[in-house]
């Protein structure tokens, strides 16, 4: 594959990367653990593995650039990470700097879900020039906000962090160090404790499946729909993604969380006309979309 780059997808569990063309195909996918990346200096380790990827697939006059998606809050120029709570050794350092200078190549960085809704807006046929949002709930509650062909960022950079606002009446800590977010209810993370504390015989891939119908199950999922329908409200967007593992469990109840999202929505508008699109991912959703944004930053699509 000539004339190509690499899109990485790194996440608190998996390391995944692979070289995309200017076409979108996919080759050469690779997911490892994302402990390689624990042990060192974190940008060189980093570094060391891209260059160990272009090493074995003797890429090296092949490609033109590199995008890496980081569950991460990222700086508004796109070069310092400033938190990552689920992967160590990653938190308030300038990444894109140092890495460029050890492979010698341009270096794109961003908030993971980010280019999961640039995969997204490709694979669905989505308009760029709308107001798309994107939320996706999967371990935490990651959200992308998408406005006249651009991710909004705000003042440093960290918009979007819909996981992160507070709840009336929560008093739990997050893993952000603040009180009551979102997250602290509408997460994997959170079901998890749920089935742990009231079903413990059940695998929690079945909890929906089995116990769809229980009030807890059913408060969690119409709990999600709060901070969707907040943001509907504020941004009144042409279209909603919504995805994650959490979403697309067996069972999970999609109808429910869609009723419970128009309920809560403005009337008439953004109501009546409200556009809701499910999808479910892969393990190359990532890399794909952040090897289609390096191409982007390049000028070749």
């Amino acid at each position: 594959m000539q004339d190509c780059v690499i899109g990485i997808d790194i996440g608190g569990t998996n390391f995944r990367i692979g070289m995309v063309s200017k076409q979108g195909v996919l080759a050469n996918f690779q997911k490892e653990s994302s402990s390689i990346l624990t042990t060192g200096d974190a940008v060189q380790t980093l570094a060391e593995q891209i260059t160990a990827y272009l090493d074995k697939f003797d890429a090296h006059d092949k490609v033109r650039a590199i995008a890496i998606g980081f569950p991460s809050i990222v700086s508004k120029d796109k070069k310092t990470l400033f938190s990552t709570p689920n992967l160590a050794g990653f938190d308030n350092i300038n990444l894109k700097d140092p890495l460029e200078a050890l492979l010698k190549l341009p270096v794109f960085i961003d908030r993971d879900v980010n280019f999961l809704m640039q995969n997204d807006i490709h694979q669905l046929g989505l308009d760029p020039s709308q107001t798309i949002l994107g939320f996706y709930v999967g371990t935490g509650f990651g959200n992308a906000i998408y406005i006249e062909g651009r991710f909004y960022s705000g003042k440093n950079g960290v918009a979007g962090e819909l996981g992160h606002i507070p709840l009336y009446g929560v008093e739990e800590y997050c893993t952000c160090g603040n009180i009551g977010c979102v997250e602290t209810r509408c997460s994997g993370r959170y079901l998890e404790a749920l089935v742990r504390e009231n079903f413990p015989e059940t695998q929690i891939y079945n909890v929906f499946a089995e116990h769809g119908d229980d009030p807890l199950v059913r408060r969690f999922v119409e709990d999600i729909a709060i901070p969707i329908a907040a943001e509907i409200n504020i941004l009144d967007p042409d279209v909603c993604v919504i995805a994650g593992g959490v979403v697309f469990m067996k069972g999970f109840p999609k109808d429910i969380l869609e009723k419970a999202i128009r309920e809560r929505v403005r009337k008439p508008y953004p109501a009546q006309n409200l556009e809701l699109v499910f999808t479910e991912h892969t393990q190359q959703s990532g890399v794909l979309g952040s090897g289609e944004f390096a191409h982007q930053q390049l000028g070749n699509n």
